[in-house]
């Protein structure tokens, strides 16, 4: 089972749930060996919030897609909780996978910057198409 704030169903362009569960929410579609996953994160990401990511880095990590796709277009706040996030996903993936940072809120952008994770992942003002990895 999935922790409180993994919520499923489709991750459409800029739109989450209206109503996130603990603050914050987490989708992950298309998560396939070889191909790409996105990953469309909500609301504040912050503590509350890390067991559910730990959860969809270990899922990501298992099956080993091609492509990571994170749309941050919808987070509101992230603290250290963000970048840990990105780091996991970056060393447990296969060194083959893309990790693509996407739409992130200019607040959000500096934070990556300052941590260090636009040096591990590719950070892009639009979100990346979603096909093969």
């Amino acid at each position: 089972a999935l922790a409180p704030g993994i919520v499923s169903g489709p991750c459409r362009g800029a739109t989450v749930p209206a109503e996130p569960v603990d603050g914050f929410t987490i989708t992950v579609l298309g998560a396939t060996r070889g191909l790409a996953a996105l990953v469309c994160l909500g609301g504040e990401i912050d503590v509350a919030a890390s067991v559910a990511l730990s959860q969809a880095a270990d899922r990501l990590a298992a099956v080993g897609p091609g492509t990571v796709v994170v749309d941050l277009a919808n987070v509101t706040f992230a603290c250290s909780t963000l970048p840990n996030f990105v780091a996991r996903l970056h060393g447990s993936l296969p060194v083959s996978t893309a990790l693509l940072l996407c739409r992130p809120t200019a607040g959000v952008r500096q934070v990556l910057q300052l941590t260090g994770m636009d040096q591990i992942a590719t950070v892009r003002g639009a979100l990346a198409p979603v096909g093969r990895g």
